[in-house]
């Protein structure tokens, strides 16, 4: 009989594949739909990699329990950190309106970046003028003015008593005074018998403040504004029985690298809250300084 030789088997086995290792990859590099996440490792490409590592094991190996436990610790504390991630982001957002609500009203200055531009400047001035003072009686404040270069100049204004309304008014003149030179015209500040004031608040020219030697073309073209507060503001300009006393409360200036005035409002955006000072908003992460007021 012829003899049969016996064919040698090969044992069987299993392993990953080219498809399957390509697969693998292919689900772990798979960008993520938000865009702005693509260059990220969160907890979503986390779980994509666990789903891979599972799908694409070899069964004849599985992964060890042990492991995978681990695994899915890890995945566990990745979804915590990103929790308390956003809480932290909500809570430091929370934090933010607060405070800028709270800068309302207060003088403060801040970081400009690349230098200041061109700068309305709004001088407030605020206090008590006397009833009681005789006609011719000067009353002044200091101030200092900025050009929008970013240059400083002392300024006083001045007011004069005038004679009283029949009506029970009473009425100052107001004079821009550079060392003893007036700098515009006369301004008449009218107020009411019961002390408020009735007259608009005092406007310098960008023409007036060019007659300052030095300065000619270096002013902001709206000029300069003397704010003398409005009504209901505690620090607004009054004519009062007693003594005069007035204070330069804030000054809207510029001088170059930052700017320093009154926080007359807020707005929030998704950036953060914008501080309005001078008719201008700035960031409040650029606040340097939080200055009393006087």
């Amino acid at each position: 009989m012829p003899s049969i030789s016996p064919t040698t088997v090969s044992p069987t086995t299993v392993s990953p594949t080219a498809t399957n290792a390509n697969a693998v990859a292919s689900a772990a590099t798979a960008p993520t739909t938000n865009s702005n996440n693509a260059n990220q490792f969160g907890k979503d490409t986390f779980l994509k990699l666990l789903v891979a590592q599972l799908k694409y094991q070899n069964p004849m190996s599985p992964a060890d329990g042990t492991q995978f436990l681990a695994q899915t610790a890890q995945f566990t504390m990745v979804e915590k950190l990103d929790e308390i991630s956003k809480l932290v982001k909500n809570n430091a957002a929370a934090n933010e309106v607060l405070e800028a609500g709270s800068m309302i009203g207060k003088n403060v200055t801040v970081a400009t970046k690349n230098g200041a531009s061109s700068v309305t400047t709004v001088d407030h001035i605020g206090g008590n003028l006397s009833n009681d003072a005789p006609v011719g009686t000067k009353v002044p404040v200091d101030t200092t003015l900025y050009t929008n270069k970013g240059t400083k100049v002392p300024m006083t204004l001045e007011f004069t008593k005038l004679a009283d309304g029949a009506d029970g008014s009473h009425h100052w003149a107001a004079r821009s005074m550079l060392n003893k030179t007036q700098i515009g015209g006369v301004q008449t500040v009218d107020f009411d018998k019961y002390g408020e004031r009735t007259s608009p608040d005092i406007k310098l020219t960008a023409a007036n403040l060019d007659t300052i030697p030095g300065s000619k073309g270096l002013w902001d073209q709206a000029g300069i504004r003397i704010d003398l507060g409005a009504p209901g503001d505690g620090q607004r300009l009054r004519a009062t029985a007693g003594g005069s006393t007035l204070s330069d409360i804030g000054q809207n200036g510029t001088d170059g690298t930052s700017i320093k005035g009154v926080v007359t409002g807020t707005r929030f955006t998704i950036d953060g809250p914008l501080l309005s000072i001078g008719g201008k908003e700035y960031s409040l992460s650029d606040v340097t300084e939080v200055h009393a007021t006087s």
